[in-house]
Formats: C-alpha cells, sequence, structure tokens
C-alpha cells in the first residue's frame, strides 16, 4: 500500500507540471486601467499587491504578481558569477500591467542590483493564443549567431509550449535600452534613452529594481476585451543580451546549468526567474532543456509551460 501511495503521488506530481495545465489556466480581470509615466518614478502604480509570494491579484486597475524572495535559481541550481557587481539583481518580486486607451504599461520589480547595468528583462506576449490561436512564435526571439548583436535577439534560450506562442517579444537591458521583436524575430521597434524612433515605446528605470515599460496599441494591438497571457523572466545581461550561464561560475559568468559548452547560443536557458508559477512549476520549466543538445538547438531549449499569467482587459 505504501508503495502505491508513493507511486500515485509521483505520477500526481509529473500531471501537475507536464504539459500542459493551460486548460486550467486562472484568468485575471482587469476591468479598468489607468495611465502611468514611464518616468523612473513607480509611484503612479497604485495598486497593493497580494499577501502571499506567488499569488496574483487586481487592484486598482493593475494585475499584480507577487513572486517569492530568493526564488532566483533557475534551472535549480543556478548561482551568481563570484563578481561582486553580478550577484544580484535578477530575483523577481513583482510584475504589474495596467492599460488605458492607447497604451500598455509594465512595471518588473526584482531585488536591487550592486551595478545599474545587470539586468535582463524579458516579456513574451501572446495576444491569441487564449481564443485557440496559435499564431506568433514558440521560441522567444533567440536571434542568429552569425548576427550576434543585441537587435538581432536575446539569446536566452528559451521557448514556450505552442499554446503559448508569442506575437511578440520585449526586452530590456540595463537601465534604458529596450527592444520589440514579432513572432518571427524581427525587430520591429527600439528605443535607447531619448532614441525613441516609435512614439510610445518607453522604458525607464526607477533607482535600478524596478522598470517600467509602456508599448502603444498602434504597433501591438488593442488588448481590449481580450485575454492576453505573457511569459514573463529575468536574467543577467551582458553587452545588451542575455547573459551566459556555465557548468562552473567563473568572474563574469553565472554557474549551474548541465551543459558543457560555454557557447554563446547553447541550450541552458539565461534566465533566473519566472512570473506566473511556484519554485516547483518555474524549476520544472526552465530544467526543460536537453544539456546534450547542439548549440542554437531550439528543440533542445527549455519550454516554459507552468510560468506565465493570463490576463483579460476591459473595454
Amino acid at each position: 500500500m505504501k508503495k502505491l501511495m508513493l507511486i500515485l503521488l509521483a505520477l500526481a506530481v509529473v500531471a501537475m507540471y507536464a504539459p500542459n495545465a493551460i486548460c486550467d489556466e486562472q484568468v485575471y480581470v482587469i476591468e479598468k486601467g489607468h495611465s502611468v509615466k514611464v518616468d523612473k518614478n513607480i509611484v503612479d502604480w497604485v495598486g497593493l499587491p497580494p499577501l502571499k509570494d506567488n499569488t496574483a491579484c487586481v487592484d486598482k486597475g493593475e494585475f499584480i504578481w507577487r513572486d517569492a524572495k530568493k526564488d532566483d535559481v533557475g534551472a535549480g541550481n543556478y548561482v551568481y558569477p563570484l563578481d561582486k557587481k553580478l550577484q544580484k539583481g535578477a530575483d523577481i518580486r513583482e510584475f504589474r500591467v495596467t492599460y488605458d486607451d492607447k497604451k500598455i504599461y509594465f512595471m518588473i520589480k526584482c531585488s536591487r542590483p550592486n551595478d545599474w547595468w545587470v539586468p535582463y528583462r524579458i516579456i513574451g506576449i501572446d495576444t491569441d493564443g487564449a481564443a485557440g490561436g496559435k499564431e506568433g512564435g514558440v521560441v522567444l526571439a533567440q536571434g542568429d549567431i552569425d548576427e550576434f548583436n543585441t537587435y538581432n535577439g536575446t539569446f536566452a534560450e528559451m521557448k514556450v509550449a505552442d499554446e503559448l506562442a508569442c506575437d511578440f517579444v520585449v526586452a530590456v537591458a540595463s537601465t534604458y535600452k529596450g527592444r520589440l521583436w514579432d513572432g518571427k524575430g524581427e525587430l520591429i521597434a527600439y528605443v535607447e534613452g531619448d532614441d525613441k524612433p516609435v512614439p510610445g515605446f518607453k522604458v525607464a528605470d526607477a533607482s535600478w529594481y524596478a522598470m517600467e515599460i509602456s508599448l502603444p496599441y498602434d504597433i501591438i494591438g488593442d488588448p481590449r476585451g481580450k485575454t492576453w497571457r505573457f511569459i514573463v523572466g529575468v536574467g543577467l545581461q551582458d553587452q545588451d543580451l542575455s547573459r551566459e550561464v556555465y557548468e562552473e561560475a567563473d568572474e563574469w559568468h553565472a554557474g549551474g546549468s548541465d551543459e558543457p559548452t560555454l557557447d554563446e547560443d547553447g541550450v541552458d536557458p539565461d534566465v533566473f526567474d519566472l512570473v506566473g508559477a511556484d519554485n516547483e512549476g518555474q524549476i520544472a520549466d526552465l530544467n526543460s532543456y536537453n544539456p546534450n543538445g547542439a548549440p542554437g538547438d531550439t528543440d533542445s531549449f527549455a519550454t516554459i509551460t507552468n510560468s506565465y499569467v493570463a490576463i483579460t482587459f476591459g473595454e
């Protein structure tokens, strides 16, 4: 009997974190949002967060996810680089979303890094999956290693389940450099400080630990009356790209990967923390990569299935 109970328990755990629990997803409704000034001050974000870690709520027109402290372990065993500047900054504390009649706004709050340029933040946006659509891409703007630059992709080695295929991917490096790609990984907008070619696409940090982002409906569509899903991850940046994780930590690279290669387009996810799941679900997602996959092999990337949030936007 005891053996049978253990088997049943193991099967329950597998079922809980097996692709796909999406049919049982919880959808949060923002009946009416509000405008935010993306201006290095988060005073506009007025909602009260939930009381418990790894839970969400809607308050004062804002979706708010409260993330657990010290769960920034990536695939389970990630540790920060040895250099002191890189030893903090990727532990998510909150993720917030609101909107008005022209833009959608995000705020990602993390543990405060030891230097301003450390974090690398990624948001995947699935605009049609909740309605049964599967447009967009499952690989989150990986980029081409032969064109290795900040405009070409994230190089974070992450993909999502088919049901979460993303129509847009946003990445923010340091405190002022934003990129927006479409579902095919084509760059469609960027912002760097005062260089804002697309009106309404803004990024701004508050004291290094919180990042505000605005995206205009002109380029991503209008979410009102629809349910969108968001995949949010934070790692460390390197030359405005996602910093690689090695087997063993060194001065400039995190450790804890099972992948033996040091290639810049390896298969281990270069992300420490995710939004939308408890610690076990997050680790299950980030540890789903094949460490023996060839560099750049997207079939070997970690697949995000549990770690996302779904929000319905009022008219």
